[in-house]
Protein backbone atom coordinates (compact mmCIF):
# COMPACT_ATOMS: atom_id res chain seq x y z
CA UNK A 1 0.00 0.00 0.00
CA UNK A 2 1.55 2.83 -1.26
CA UNK A 3 1.18 6.70 0.75
CA UNK A 4 -1.98 7.90 -0.70
CA UNK A 5 -1.55 11.15 -3.48
CA UNK A 6 -4.25 12.45 -2.28
CA UNK A 7 -2.09 13.66 1.01
CA UNK A 8 -0.40 15.57 -0.78
CA UNK A 9 -3.30 17.85 -1.63
CA UNK A 10 -4.23 17.87 1.89
CA UNK A 11 -0.80 18.49 3.03
CA UNK A 12 -0.70 22.19 1.40
CA UNK A 13 -3.82 23.06 2.86
CA UNK A 14 -2.75 21.89 6.04
CA UNK A 15 0.37 24.00 5.40
CA UNK A 16 -1.63 27.35 4.84
CA UNK A 17 -3.69 26.58 8.11
CA UNK A 18 -0.43 25.95 10.18
CA UNK A 19 1.37 29.11 9.01
CA UNK A 20 -2.28 31.04 9.94
CA UNK A 21 -4.67 30.60 12.53
CA UNK A 22 -2.71 27.47 13.99
CA UNK A 23 0.05 29.26 14.94
CA UNK A 24 -2.54 31.12 17.69
CA UNK A 25 -4.11 28.35 19.06
CA UNK A 26 -4.83 27.33 22.52
CA UNK A 27 -2.91 23.96 24.02
CA UNK A 28 -6.76 22.97 25.37
CA UNK A 29 -8.63 24.14 21.77
CA UNK A 30 -8.89 21.41 19.66
CA UNK A 31 -11.55 22.30 17.26
CA UNK A 32 -9.20 23.11 14.40
CA UNK A 33 -7.08 19.53 15.08
CA UNK A 34 -10.63 17.94 14.63
CA UNK A 35 -11.34 19.78 11.11
CA UNK A 36 -8.18 18.61 10.06
CA UNK A 37 -8.87 15.39 11.23
CA UNK A 38 -12.17 15.13 9.50
CA UNK A 39 -10.14 16.08 6.44
CA UNK A 40 -7.70 13.15 7.22
CA UNK A 41 -9.88 10.20 7.85
CA UNK A 42 -11.83 11.58 4.41
CA UNK A 43 -8.99 11.16 2.31
CA UNK A 44 -7.68 7.96 4.22
CA UNK A 45 -10.93 5.67 4.76
CA UNK A 46 -13.04 7.53 3.86
CA UNK A 47 -16.90 6.56 5.74
CA UNK A 48 -15.41 3.78 7.09
CA UNK A 49 -15.64 3.19 11.11
CA UNK A 50 -13.29 3.22 13.50
CA UNK A 51 -13.31 2.19 17.11
CA UNK A 52 -11.37 4.26 19.88
CA UNK A 53 -11.38 3.67 23.59
CA UNK A 54 -9.70 1.64 25.87
CA UNK A 55 -11.42 -1.48 24.50
CA UNK A 56 -9.34 -1.17 20.76
CA UNK A 57 -6.97 -3.13 19.19
CA UNK A 58 -3.61 -0.75 19.40
CA UNK A 59 -2.55 1.49 22.13
CA UNK A 60 -0.21 4.70 21.96
CA UNK A 61 2.67 5.81 24.27
CA UNK A 62 4.32 9.25 23.41
CA UNK A 63 4.73 12.35 26.20
CA UNK A 64 2.34 14.98 26.56
CA UNK A 65 5.70 17.30 26.56
CA UNK A 66 8.58 15.81 24.83
CA UNK A 67 12.11 17.23 25.46
CA UNK A 68 12.54 17.67 21.76
CA UNK A 69 10.41 18.29 19.50
CA UNK A 70 12.31 17.04 16.23
CA UNK A 71 12.46 13.38 17.98
CA UNK A 72 9.76 12.31 19.95
CA UNK A 73 9.38 8.64 21.02
CA UNK A 74 6.49 6.88 19.86
CA UNK A 75 5.47 3.28 21.17
CA UNK A 76 2.45 2.16 19.25
CA UNK A 77 1.52 -1.76 20.98
CA UNK A 78 -1.63 -3.79 19.80
CA UNK A 79 -3.51 -5.92 21.89
CA UNK A 80 -4.11 -8.23 19.24
CA UNK A 81 -1.88 -11.72 18.66
CA UNK A 82 -0.65 -11.72 15.13
CA UNK A 83 -2.08 -15.00 13.88
CA UNK A 84 -2.60 -16.32 9.83
CA UNK A 85 -6.32 -15.83 10.88
CA UNK A 86 -6.38 -12.61 12.60
CA UNK A 87 -3.79 -10.09 12.38
CA UNK A 88 -2.77 -6.59 12.18
CA UNK A 89 -2.29 -5.90 8.71
CA UNK A 90 -1.50 -1.85 8.44
CA UNK A 91 -0.59 0.92 11.05
CA UNK A 92 -0.63 4.41 10.12
CA UNK A 93 0.71 7.02 11.92
CA UNK A 94 -0.85 10.12 11.96
CA UNK A 95 0.21 13.89 13.22
CA UNK A 96 -2.83 15.76 12.31
CA UNK A 97 -0.99 19.07 12.00
CA UNK A 98 2.39 18.32 10.46
CA UNK A 99 2.71 19.83 7.10
CA UNK A 100 3.40 16.49 6.03
CA UNK A 101 0.61 14.42 8.63
CA UNK A 102 0.92 11.24 7.49
CA UNK A 103 4.12 10.02 9.32
CA UNK A 104 4.42 6.94 8.30
CA UNK A 105 2.19 3.78 7.18
CA UNK A 106 3.88 0.11 8.46
CA UNK A 107 2.72 -3.34 6.94
CA UNK A 108 2.59 -6.19 8.82
CA UNK A 109 2.43 -10.00 8.54
CA UNK A 110 1.59 -12.99 10.64
CA UNK A 111 4.90 -13.42 11.39
CA UNK A 112 6.02 -10.53 12.55
CA UNK A 113 4.47 -12.24 15.62
CA UNK A 114 3.25 -9.09 17.70
CA UNK A 115 2.25 -5.59 16.40
CA UNK A 116 4.50 -3.01 18.45
CA UNK A 117 6.39 -0.62 16.73
CA UNK A 118 8.51 2.18 18.35
CA UNK A 119 10.26 5.15 16.14
CA UNK A 120 11.00 9.01 16.63
CA UNK A 121 8.61 11.61 14.90
CA UNK A 122 8.68 15.55 14.42
CA UNK A 123 5.78 17.81 15.50
CA UNK A 124 5.53 21.35 14.46
CA UNK A 125 2.93 22.17 16.96
CA UNK A 126 0.77 21.24 19.93
CA UNK A 127 -2.11 18.73 18.37
CA UNK A 128 -2.99 15.30 17.97
CA UNK A 129 -0.82 12.33 17.46
CA UNK A 130 -2.50 9.12 16.20
CA UNK A 131 -2.12 5.31 15.74
CA UNK A 132 -4.64 3.62 13.60
CA UNK A 133 -4.86 0.10 13.12
CA UNK A 134 -6.12 -1.67 10.42
CA UNK A 135 -6.67 -5.71 11.05
CA UNK A 136 -7.06 -8.19 7.75
CA UNK A 137 -10.24 -8.39 8.40
CA UNK A 138 -10.75 -4.40 7.77
CA UNK A 139 -11.67 -3.63 11.00
CA UNK A 140 -10.06 -0.10 12.08
CA UNK A 141 -9.32 0.72 15.61
CA UNK A 142 -7.61 4.36 16.85
CA UNK A 143 -6.06 5.59 19.50
CA UNK A 144 -4.75 9.13 20.09
CA UNK A 145 -2.87 11.31 22.28
CA UNK A 146 -2.11 15.31 22.54
CA UNK A 147 0.90 16.21 22.20
CA UNK A 148 2.79 19.99 22.95
CA UNK A 149 5.68 20.54 20.78
CA UNK A 150 6.31 22.97 18.62
CA UNK A 151 8.85 23.36 15.53
CA UNK A 152 10.35 19.75 15.04
CA UNK A 153 9.92 20.15 11.64
CA UNK A 154 11.88 23.23 11.05
CA UNK A 155 14.37 22.62 13.60
CA UNK A 156 18.08 22.44 12.36
CA UNK A 157 19.53 19.05 11.10
CA UNK A 158 22.62 17.88 9.98
CA UNK A 159 25.11 19.83 8.15
CA UNK A 160 25.02 19.03 4.13
CA UNK A 161 29.12 18.11 4.64
CA UNK A 162 28.63 16.01 7.45
CA UNK A 163 25.08 14.58 6.50
CA UNK A 164 26.75 13.24 2.68
CA UNK A 165 29.88 11.57 4.98
CA UNK A 166 27.92 9.02 7.09
CA UNK A 167 24.47 8.66 4.75
CA UNK A 168 23.08 5.20 4.65
CA UNK A 169 25.25 3.32 7.21
CA UNK A 170 22.48 0.87 8.97
CA UNK A 171 22.77 -0.72 12.03
CA UNK A 172 20.34 -3.90 13.00
CA UNK A 173 20.42 -4.98 16.52
CA UNK A 174 18.37 -7.99 17.36
CA UNK A 175 17.43 -9.95 20.25
CA UNK A 176 20.47 -11.58 21.80
CA UNK A 177 18.88 -14.32 23.56
CA UNK A 178 16.49 -15.33 20.85
CA UNK A 179 13.86 -18.03 20.78
CA UNK A 180 12.97 -19.95 18.19
CA UNK A 181 8.71 -19.81 17.01
CA UNK A 182 8.49 -16.62 19.46
CA UNK A 183 7.92 -13.02 18.66
CA UNK A 184 11.87 -11.40 19.03
CA UNK A 185 12.21 -7.91 19.20
CA UNK A 186 14.80 -6.20 16.54
CA UNK A 187 15.71 -2.73 15.72
CA UNK A 188 16.92 -1.09 12.39
CA UNK A 189 18.89 2.46 12.09
CA UNK A 190 19.62 4.49 9.10
CA UNK A 191 22.23 7.26 9.42
CA UNK A 192 20.09 10.14 7.30
CA UNK A 193 19.12 13.72 7.84
CA UNK A 194 15.69 13.16 6.90
CA UNK A 195 15.66 16.47 5.48
CA UNK A 196 12.36 18.30 5.48
CA UNK A 197 12.69 21.00 3.40
CA UNK A 198 12.08 22.80 5.84
CA UNK A 199 15.33 23.26 7.47
CA UNK A 200 18.80 25.52 6.60
CA UNK A 201 21.87 24.29 6.60
CA UNK A 202 23.22 25.54 10.03
CA UNK A 203 27.13 26.27 9.15
CA UNK A 204 25.55 28.26 5.66
CA UNK A 205 22.38 29.13 6.42
CA UNK A 206 20.92 28.32 2.99
CA UNK A 207 17.73 26.28 2.71
CA UNK A 208 18.19 23.02 2.73
CA UNK A 209 15.80 20.61 -0.35
CA UNK A 210 13.55 17.46 1.26
CA UNK A 211 15.78 14.51 1.23
CA UNK A 212 14.11 11.69 3.41
CA UNK A 213 13.68 7.69 3.50
CA UNK A 214 10.68 6.36 1.66
CA UNK A 215 10.26 3.37 2.34
CA UNK A 216 11.83 0.19 3.66
CA UNK A 217 12.06 -4.00 3.85
CA UNK A 218 12.52 -6.39 6.25
CA UNK A 219 12.83 -10.00 5.44
CA UNK A 220 13.67 -13.15 7.79
CA UNK A 221 14.80 -15.79 5.42
CA UNK A 222 12.17 -15.91 2.86
CA UNK A 223 9.65 -14.60 5.02
CA UNK A 224 8.79 -10.57 5.10
CA UNK A 225 8.59 -8.89 7.91
CA UNK A 226 7.57 -5.02 7.79
CA UNK A 227 7.64 -3.27 4.72
CA UNK A 228 7.04 0.76 5.34
CA UNK A 229 6.35 4.16 3.76
CA UNK A 230 7.70 7.24 5.71
CA UNK A 231 8.20 10.92 5.29
CA UNK A 232 9.78 14.22 6.44
CA UNK A 233 7.28 13.56 9.60
CA UNK A 234 10.25 10.89 11.24
CA UNK A 235 13.20 12.11 12.79
CA UNK A 236 17.07 12.11 11.50
CA UNK A 237 18.57 9.25 11.70
CA UNK A 238 15.36 7.33 11.63
CA UNK A 239 14.98 4.55 13.84
CA UNK A 240 12.53 1.42 14.04
CA UNK A 241 12.01 -0.86 16.21
CA UNK A 242 9.87 -4.05 15.45
CA UNK A 243 8.94 -7.76 16.08
CA UNK A 244 9.82 -11.14 14.09
CA UNK A 245 9.28 -14.94 14.84
CA UNK A 246 12.15 -16.81 13.88
CA UNK A 247 11.20 -20.61 12.56
CA UNK A 248 14.95 -21.11 12.20
CA UNK A 249 18.52 -19.50 12.00
CA UNK A 250 18.34 -17.44 9.35
CA UNK A 251 19.46 -13.65 8.33
CA UNK A 252 17.28 -10.34 9.09
CA UNK A 253 17.92 -8.24 5.82
CA UNK A 254 16.50 -4.55 5.55
CA UNK A 255 16.20 -2.39 2.30
CA UNK A 256 15.96 1.01 2.76
CA UNK A 257 15.24 3.75 -0.37
CA UNK A 258 15.27 7.53 0.22
CA UNK A 259 13.54 9.82 -1.99
CA UNK A 260 16.73 10.76 -4.37
CA UNK A 261 16.33 7.26 -5.49
CA UNK A 262 19.18 5.96 -3.16
CA UNK A 263 19.16 2.10 -1.48
CA UNK A 264 20.84 0.81 1.57
CA UNK A 265 21.06 -2.43 2.88
CA UNK A 266 22.02 -4.42 6.19
CA UNK A 267 22.01 -8.13 7.00
CA UNK A 268 22.59 -9.47 10.19
CA UNK A 269 23.02 -13.64 10.99
CA UNK A 270 20.25 -14.87 14.01
CA UNK A 271 20.65 -18.37 15.75
CA UNK A 272 17.69 -18.66 17.56
CA UNK A 273 17.73 -20.98 20.52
Amino acid sequence: MRRPKLILTLTLGLCALHFGTAIGAKANDLDNQSARWSQLKNHLFGDRAIQEGPGGVIQLEVPLRPDNAAAVPIFVKSAAAQSPERYVKNIFIIIDNNPDPLAASFHLTPESGRADLSTNIRVQTHGPVRAIAEMNTGELSMASKLVKASGGCAAPGQAKAIASANLGRMLIRAQSDSVLNRPNWAQLIITHPNYTGLQNDFLTGLPISAHFIESLTVRYGDSTILTAETGISISEDPSFRFYFVPRARGAVKAEVKDSRGLTFTKTIDVSPQ
